[in-house]
């Protein structure tokens, strides 16, 4: 088969090369019209997993959480004339710049002012007269401060810092043209800085705009340093400008249909995406590299360009090919992580994967068919003495060291698996930041000054519209938020209480003793006030509607919470919740036992919840009478009635709802809480994937070469450097992150390659050397080893351009590969021959001798001297003729 493609291929060159171009071409448009950049947080979360269903119910009833640009200044001197007006001024210039909604500082706040004589309140700017003659600095400052609602919100009094809070437009957040509003903002507030001294920025729009910026830079540095890397490697190997520049004009072809099937298909540029260019040039390299030595060793060999280039295809086409769905298999498995991104990036990759392959295959030959044949000083790496002298110490390591080879194995793996134990898990939103960076100290400051900004929501159901402004109710929520004030992982809270509080306030000249829920005797004289007031916008940009949505009957607590991993998050949420849920339904414990004792049989038990718990009852009087009003007429009339519906067959049911209709539900969501859930859920599924690829390498390797001994000895090599990089991260304390969990999986479809070409050649050997194991192992040391050799170092050089990533997870992985890959040539090296002379004849079988189809094709008894290309064309090419045995 592989004949003929190589015929194909050589005959049809100028079609393949035309079809080649023009699909270069429709791709370059697609990559620069249509790539987009994505900078959402969360976004590895199923879309069916209950985290990701809260966080879109969250932002169906109250919009983005993230959509507040947040600006500090720490200053003790923004309460004199000639600041504040700076101030205001900063506030008003931003507000007039598109896709912003709102400002609140402390210079566009408003008071509430009882107007006694017509009852009812009068909203008016605190900060109106840029002159200072209606009211002086000390008094705008003492009406600002006597104010409880703006304290740690807009200003932390002990530390001289305060905020201006920017309401952004989410669909200008989420353009990526658009999106420059923030970076417009950030300059504006910078010019401020001779007033105000250093600005510091915060909120999910400066990090997510900024951080998408990064991320662009980032994949342009890596196809820039990986380009430049691969060129210097190849040229060292090859000293060849000639099969240098070939080599790095069929990576540069992988590179723009990388982008282009990402653009074309409608994939946005993530943080994970931007790895795919760098990646697909380390993945093409090592296909240059095996099909450019191969050509060489050939030319080396007889001389023949023609004959070359077509016992390339024809001898390494199926192991090359093997090697390409290998990798392919190893980013396609994060297809079954059941998380959009993942799969995106697992689709992108092993499409391009086998992309390269095609381009490698074809292109390779078709440029080097119209090259010169190589000279004899291009020849020469092939007998360099540091990759002959190399494999030669290898060979005798293997004969002579195995007793050793295993003895430093087995400690390298305990060792390993003791480190591995030590691994923890992360997931913060700056976990990839270093501490120097900008980002990662505002945050910090902002954290010191105000407790946090990654939005954290709860979301609380009451189910009756009549049931939210009950003294219950708002005494509930209260002590919701007096949690929140006790716990320095969060920022100041805000809801409906705030808004009561200040209203009753208010009504008592503004007399900060009484920022506090209204009496029922207020109550009643506070209903005129409200009924002939908009309470929709207090606070100069705080609606009430971003915090009560009345059709569904759910009210809103928002905070902002630390930048913390995924563990102390998940720790913070459980008990945030078993507070607030024992403040929502202090009763539930006891209703729950009392219902599973009803459940259990025991109908006596029915009489102590509705006797207990009147609400419960009137639920569940409803929930039986529906809409027949004469029946409720009844049940209220006679409450033994409820008696002679216990046996009914629904009854139970009935109860649940009832019971269930009582409580408060209670949802935590936001940023914070996708983000931390998206870890988990990741380190999840992280030992699944591994194993899946495993599976997959193994039936493919079982396919090639028909023999389970052969796979177990193929991948125990293999999986030994994913042991070792583990116990590497626990012991320096790497952590595992979205970032590094990329690792195992790209590493084991990478590092499989080297056991292939090395077992299909020693395999090949069998035949024709008598089953002389010793002497096949050598064999395929020497023939394979130096293809092998210079792809490890390309691979491991590739992937080492990832340190100049401006994120730490990202170098991390850079990293982490090397490390395996550099582990996976050892093992290779070392451990597979040492394995395959050790176990000896127990790992020959028939089927071993007769695979389904072979990677190292024996070529056919040819007659390559007529073989030559016409200068008109290929039509003229003649076939070769073959030799009479």
């Amino acid at each position: 088969m592989w004949q003929k493609i190589a015929n194909i291929i050589l005959k049809n060159r100028f079609f393949i090369l035309g079809v080649i171009t023009l699909t270069t071409v429709f791709l370059t448009y697609y990559a620069a019209t249509g790539l987009k950049l994505e900078n959402k947080y969360g976004i590895v979360l199923p879309k069916d997993s209950p985290t990701t269903r809260n966080y879109s119910l969250f932002k169906t009833l109250f919009g983005e959480d993230g959509g507040t640009l947040a600006i500090a200044i720490k200053t003790d001197s923004l309460y004199t004339e000639k600041n504040f007006a700076k101030w205001k001024e900063l506030g008003d210039s931003i507000l007039k710049i598109d896709g912003v909604q709102s400002i609140i500082s402390e210079a566009t706040l408003f008071t509430i002012h009882n107007n006694i004589e017509d009852s009812k309140f009068e909203v008016k700017r605190i900060f109106s007269d840029q002159t200072f003659k209606e009211k002086s600095i000390d008094s705008i400052e003492r009406e600002i401060k006597t104010s409880p609602i703006y304290k740690g919100l807009l200003y932390n009094d002990k530390t001289n810092v305060s905020l201006m809070l920017i309401g952004v437009d989410e669909r200008f957040v989420g353009d990526q043209k658009k999106s420059k509003v923030i970076l417009e903002i950030e300059e504006l507030a910078k010019t401020y800085e001779t007033h105000f001294k250093e600005m510091h920025f915060a909120g999910l729009p400066h990090l997510r705009v900024i951080i998408a910026k990064r991320i662009q830079q980032d994949m342009f540095l890596f196809i820039t340093i990986s380009m430049v890397i691969t060129a210097l490697v190849l040229y060292g190997f090859f000293r060849s400008f000639r099969a240098t520049f070939i080599c790095l004009l069929v990576i540069a072809i992988s590179v723009v249909w990388s982008l282009g099937t990402m653009a074309f298909i409608g994939f946005r540029l993530s943080v994970l995406m931007a790895l795919i260019p760098p990646l697909m040039i380390v993945i093409a390299v090592p296909n240059c590299v095996y099909l450019i030595t191969k050509f060489h060793q050939e030319v080396k060999i007889h001389g023949n360009k023609i004959k070359a280039l077509t016992r390339v295809i024809h001898k390494i086409g199926m192991a090359i090919f093997m090697t390409n769905v290998m990798n392919a298999i190893g980013f396609f498995t994060f297809c079954f992580t059941n998380s959009e991104k993942l799969m995106e990036f697992g689709v992108i990759a092993s499409i391009n994967v086998m992309l390269i392959f095609l381009i490698s295959l074809t292109l390779l030959p078709i440029f080097l068919s119209f090259s010169k044949a190589p000279k004899a000083k291009h020849l020469k790496h092939l007998d360099r003495k540091t990759a002959t002298g190399m494999m030669s110490g290898i060979e005798r390591w293997v004969i002579t060291k195995r007793p050793l080879i295993y003895t430093v194995t087995i400690v390298a793996i305990v060792l390993s698996v003791f480190g591995a134990m030590r691994v923890e898990t992360t997931g913060n939103i700056t976990s990839d930041l270093p501490q120097s960076d900008p980002i990662y100290k505002d945050l910090k400051f902002f954290e010191k000054h105000f407790g946090g900004s990654i939005p954290f929501e709860m979301m609380i159901g009451y189910k009756e519209k009549g049931r939210l402004f009950k003294k219950a109710t708002l005494e509930k929520l209260e002590a919701i938020q007096n949690e929140y004030a006790q716990d320095t992982s969060f920022s100041k809270s805000i809801s409906i209480v705030d808004f009561l509080k200040a209203i009753n306030m208010a009504y008592y000249g503004n007399d900060p003793s009484k920022y506090a829920l209204f009496s029922n005797r207020d109550r009643l004289r506070l209903k005129q006030y409200l009924d002939n007031f908009d309470m929709t916008n207090l606070n100069g940009g705080i609606s009430v509607k971003e915090l009560l949505d009345t059709t569904s009957c759910t009210v809103r607590v928002r905070s902002q919470m630390k930048d913390m991993g995924a563990k102390e998050v998940g720790f913070k949420i459980d008990h945030i919740r078993h507070r607030v849920d024992s403040i929502l339904n202090p009763d539930k414990k006891d209703i729950e036992r009392l219902y599973a004792k009803v459940t259990a049989g025991k109908k006596g038990y029915i009489d102590s919840i509705v006797e207990n718990y009147p609400a419960i009852y009137n639920s569940l009087t409803k929930e039986i009478s529906g809409k027949n009003e004469d029946l409720q007429f009844k049940f209220d009339s006679d409450p033994e009635l409820l008696k002679t519906y216990y046996k009914k067959s629904d009854f139970n049911d009935k109860l649940r709802a009832a019971i269930d209709h009582e409580y408060y539900d209670l949802t935590i969501t936001g940023t914070s809480v996708v983000a931390s859930e998206g870890t988990k859920y990741l380190v999840d599924n992280l030992f699944s994937g591994i194993i899946f690829a495993i599976l997959c390498i193994s039936i493919l390797m079982a396919l090639l070469f028909r023999s389970w001994r052969m796979v177990v000895v193929a991948m125990i090599p293999n999986l030994i450097p994913l042991i070792v990089t583990a116990g590497v991260m626990g012991i320096l304390g790497i952590p595992l992150k979205p970032s590094t969990l990329l690792v195992f999986n790209i590493a084991l479809g990478i590092s499989v390659d080297d056991a292939i070409h090395f077992l299909e050649k020693y395999r090949q050997e069998l035949k024709s050397k008598k089953w002389d194991l010793q002497e096949c192992v050598m064999i395929a040391i020497r023939d394979t080893g130096l293809g092998r050799y210079y792809t490890s170092i390309v691979l491991f050089c590739g992937f080492s351009v990832f340190l100049f990533s401006q994120f730490g997870g990202t170098q991390a992985l850079g990293i982490l590969v090397s490390l395996t890959l550099f582990v996976a040539m050892i093992t290779n090296f070392l451990i597979l021959p040492t394995l395959l002379l050790s176990l000896n004849k127990r790992l020959l079988s028939k089927s071993f001798e007769e695979p389904y189809f072979e990677a190292y094709s024996e070529e056919s008894e040819i007659d390559w001297t007529d073989l030559k290309f016409s200068d008109e064309g290929d039509h003229d090419q003649e076939e070769p003729k073959k030799i009479d045995s």
